[in-house]
């Protein structure tokens, strides 16, 4: 029996000396079963790559922290549907290759009074700065305390076993204690790239 060219499905035709546009039922069941296989991988595609990529969300905290740099410990899961939130390293551990769109944001909260804490963060892949410092922070002044905020966002291609977390930078003196809240999010873009 013949097959397609694309997607190599079986397609029915005669044998000589049987009546031209005469076929065996069972190459029709051949082309019904090699179609309805190619559907499933499809829909079962769209599912995966459209409907629910892969997508991590962590959100966490350091409490009274003194020093002008903290790496983000990641310690609640949000969201994970492909199994990449990983609490005891406190950040995100790829499971897929391809291009991902990162993001999160930061809060610093520090006993000052109308001075910026020229909060900055940036993303880190296995321990390495992939992008430049996102900031500096917003501030938004109050009796005896500064808050300030960053968000940020990035397109990155990662590894399977990457791990991806987030490192804050701030300007006043290094003795001053910060309280952070921090969330991180990876949603994959392009599989296997």
């Amino acid at each position: 029996m013949d097959t397609t060219d694309c997607l190599g499905f079986p397609f029915p035709e005669c044998d000589p000396p049987l009546t031209e546009d005469l076929s065996d039922i069972g190459q029709f069941r051949d082309l019904a079963i090699a179609v309805d296989a190619a559907v499933q991988i499809l829909a079962d595609d769209i599912v995966e790559e459209l409907r629910s990529p892969d997508y991590v969300a962590m959100s966490g905290s350091l409490n009274n922290v003194a020093g002008q740099e903290q790496t983000m410990i990641y310690s609640v899961i949000e969201a994970n549907n492909a199994g990449m939130a990983d609490t005891g390293a406190g950040g995100i551990f790829i499971q897929e290759d391809g291009e991902y769109l990162l993001g999160g944001w930061v809060d610093a909260d520090a006993a000052l009074s109308a001075t910026s804490m020229g909060l900055r963060i940036e993303p880190f892949v296995n321990g390495e700065l992939v992008a430049g410092r996102h900031g500096p922070g917003f501030p938004t002044f109050g009796t005896g305390t500064s808050l300030e905020y960053v968000a940020w966002m990035e397109t990155v291609h990662l590894r399977v076993g990457d791990f991806v977390n987030a490192v804050t930078h701030h300007t006043i003196s290094a003795a001053t204690t910060v309280t952070y809240t921090s969330r991180i999010w990876a949603l994959l873009v392009m599989p296997g790239v």
